[in-house]
């Protein structure tokens, strides 16, 4: 029986996982070392649960890009699971109704994101693992 692809599978360590990080923030300057601030995954208040990311067998970067805000800009950090597992960052699938690419980063949640830990994580994500910055996209 063929596994099912329904968002539940377990995140492979070749997968590309995907961030949407706004433009309005300034958060990426491809000019500045590191070019990617790592406020870029700090959770937010959309972060609902842990931090958000998007899996690339499900998702393009442009997808991921659009947004459910009129006029909204966003660049897109791309990561490979892979690497996150290397560092002890675990990122979980997490398929919502109408999106089975959703996953989480059970470490990162907006309640703990202004811990030590939490911001070691954010830091590595946008220094050490991230492996390109894709866009900025035009407004959805």
């Amino acid at each position: 029986m063929p596994a099912r692809e329904d968002g539940t599978e377990p995140i492979l360590d070749d997968e590309i996982l995907y961030r949407r990080v706004p433009v309005s923030m300034e958060w990426y300057d491809r000019e500045k070392n590191p070019p990617l601030n790592y406020f870029a995954f700090c959770p937010t208040k959309n972060d609902k649960t842990r931090l958000s990311v998007y899996r690339g067998k499900y998702k393009t970067a442009q997808q991921v890009a659009a947004s459910l805000r009129p006029g909204a800009r966003y660049y897109v950090a791309e990561l490979r699971a892979g690497d996150l597992l290397s560092k002890k960052i675990s990122v979980v699938p997490a398929p919502l109704p109408d999106d089975p690419g959703h996953a989480e980063i059970p470490d990162l949640t907006y309640q703990n994101k202004d811990t030590s830990r939490a911001i070691e994580i954010q830091k590595t994500l946008a220094e050490e693992l991230c492996l390109c910055v894709h866009g900025p996209f035009p407004p959805q």
